[in-house]
């Protein structure tokens, strides 16, 4: 009989192929790139374990699966590996150490500063004396606060001048330079000398960026203000900036701060209501895969709108796969989805391995899918709607707060005990935003001023009753333990025991539970002590 780890393994075959290729990337992130590997020579060790691979499938006197099994962990790890190196070498600038002239193109949305306003840029051209070079990279410029700054917008083109400086780190705590990399960042500047200049990208990002500004409007045309429309829009649009630092605080400390960015709650949620929608417009059951089929490019251009964030990328092509599978089979989320969905957003961009709220989305749905139908199953199945919706939902946080917490304490040194109790009051309260939320954008350009004073009414109650249970919340004794710092081998041991403790539960190992409380048991009370 097999052991089930190997099933494990056997029954999702992405997992096998995504883990070799995150070590991968994370071998060659730890060197910056600058391993001097030329890409001929990946390239033909990529081709010398292809064919390896083609000659043990097709000998028989071998152990072809093990040698196999081998081979393709090296491909994939060597295939990781050059993605990642690729990346960086697109990183490497050499910056001018006298004033020049560029000219850049607005990526995102300006960001106020206490003195500046922030504007991330892509530099197109450069100009030195008389000589214009064509660019390629991601900077972040620092303007003086003015109206003119504040005015700009997403697409705009910028001509400015000055000393574009390499990152730099400030604190030996926090690798910045390494954390903007990441975020395909390689200068920095500030500078008083720029003008605006008449060209102006009109592209998808600069028009959805537009409508987002108009939605937001929409919502203080309804009547939301304050707290409440900078959550509501949070919540709906992934706009953040008009959040203040008491509302970020309310929900970091109350460990809810997870429904404010766009992720796979609010895309199932949107996918539900597009579908209600639609069911509507075209019911009958012939209509079925044409509904499926037409909500796609519409979460599409939700996503799209939203800026295109990881987390809402990530679930919008798990949902793909899974409406286009449904089209033909009768298949479900899975594991073996999950994995291929990270696999293709790894090998388009290899850096999306070290975003924080990638990996939390990922630890927070892989946990999801491994435990919560075992912990559903704890209680037996009761014939009362309420109890069947409150168990599952309780299950449903229980196994995400699981999957992310090494994250949580690694990243933010922070611990919510009341997490689970904010989770059964925030996620349902999120749904009914969201589902309200929806149609009511969707008819914002029909002019209703009655349907929009009292639909504005009722959403701006429903975030306001959130907020105060969340600050509920966080006036009970011990609802706040900071100041825990976690190493990156804490948290993989963590994970470690939090695996092997659910693999003894669920297949009854007596033994394996024992070791593993125990060995967290003294975890604990070394870290007491220390």
């Amino acid at each position: 009989m097999k052991h089930p780890l190997l099933r494990f393994f056997e029954a999702h075959p992405f997992v096998r192929l995504v883990l070799p290729l995150m070590a991968g990337i994370a071998v060659a992130d730890r060197g910056e790139g600058f391993a001097p590997i030329p890409y001929i020579y990946i390239l033909v060790a990529l081709t010398l374990i292809g064919a390896l691979m083609f000659i043990v499938h097709q000998i028989h006197s071998w152990d072809r699966r093990a040698v196999f099994g081998a081979l393709s962990l090296l491909f994939f790890f060597v295939l990781g590996f050059s993605v990642c190196s690729h990346q960086w070498r697109k990183l490497q600038v050499s910056w001018p150490s006298e004033a020049c002239v560029y000219e850049g193109r607005l990526t995102e949305g300006i960001t106020e500063k206490p003195r500046s306003y922030l504007c991330p840029l892509h530099l197109s051209s450069r100009w030195q004396g008389d000589t214009c070079r064509t660019m390629d990279a991601d900077i972040l410029l620092y303007l003086p606060k003015d109206s003119a700054v504040s005015a700009l917008r997403v697409g705009q083109t910028i001509r400015f001048y000055g000393v574009v400086d390499s990152p730099t780190n400030f604190t030996p705590e926090f690798d910045y330079v390494r954390y903007l990399n990441h975020r395909g960042v390689t200068g920095t500047l500030y500078t008083r000398r720029w003008t605006l200049t008449d060209s102006t990208s009109h592209g998808w990002k600069p028009r959805a960026m537009l409508l987002r500004d108009r939605l937001l409007n929409y919502f203080h045309q309804a009547g939301v203000t304050g707290d409440e429309a900078a959550v509501l829009s949070a919540l709906t649009l992934g706009y953040k900036d008009d959040l203040s630092e008491e509302v970020r605080q309310l929900y970091n400390v109350s460990g809810a701060n997870h429904v404010l960015a766009l992720s796979g709650l609010h895309i199932g949620i949107l996918c539900a209501v597009l579908t209600a929608i639609l069911s509507l417009l075209l019911p009958g059951g012939h209509w079925f895969l044409w509904r499926r089929l037409l909500a796609l490019p519409l979460l599409w251009a939700f996503v799209l709108m939203v800026g295109a964030p990881v987390s809402a990328v990530r679930a919008a092509v798990m949902f793909t796969l899974l409406v286009v599978a449904s089209c033909f089979t009768q298949v479900g989320f899975s594991l073996n989805t999950l994995a291929l969905t990270a696999f293709g957003m790894l090998l388009y961009h290899p850096f999306y391995l070290f975003d924080v709220g990638s990996q939390m989305s990922f630890a927070a749905v892989a946990s999801l899918l491994l435990l919560q139908p075992w912990m559903e199953g704890l209680l037996p199945r009761s014939r009362y709607k309420v109890v069947r919706y409150l168990w599952s939902i309780t299950t449903v946080s229980l196994a995400a707060q699981i999957g992310v917490i090494p994250l949580i304490l690694y990243y933010f040194s922070r611990f919510s005990p009341y997490a689970l109790l904010v989770n059964l009051w925030v996620v349902p309260l999120t749904f009914v935003v969201v589902c309200v939320a929806v149609p009511f954008l969707l008819l914002s350009f029909v002019p209703l001023p009655a349907w929009q004073a009292g639909v504005g009414w009722v959403i701006s109650n429903l975030v306001a009753l959130m907020n105060t249970g969340l600050a509920w919340c966080n006036r009970l004794p011990g609802a706040d333990v900071s100041d825990l710092s976690f190493s990156v081998g804490e948290v993989v041991c963590l994970y470690s025991s939090l695996f092997y403790l659910f693999y003894g539960l669920m297949h009854r190992k007596r033994r394996a539970i024992v070791y593993v409380l125990f060995s967290l048991c003294m975890g604990v009370f070394c870290r007491i002590f220390s």
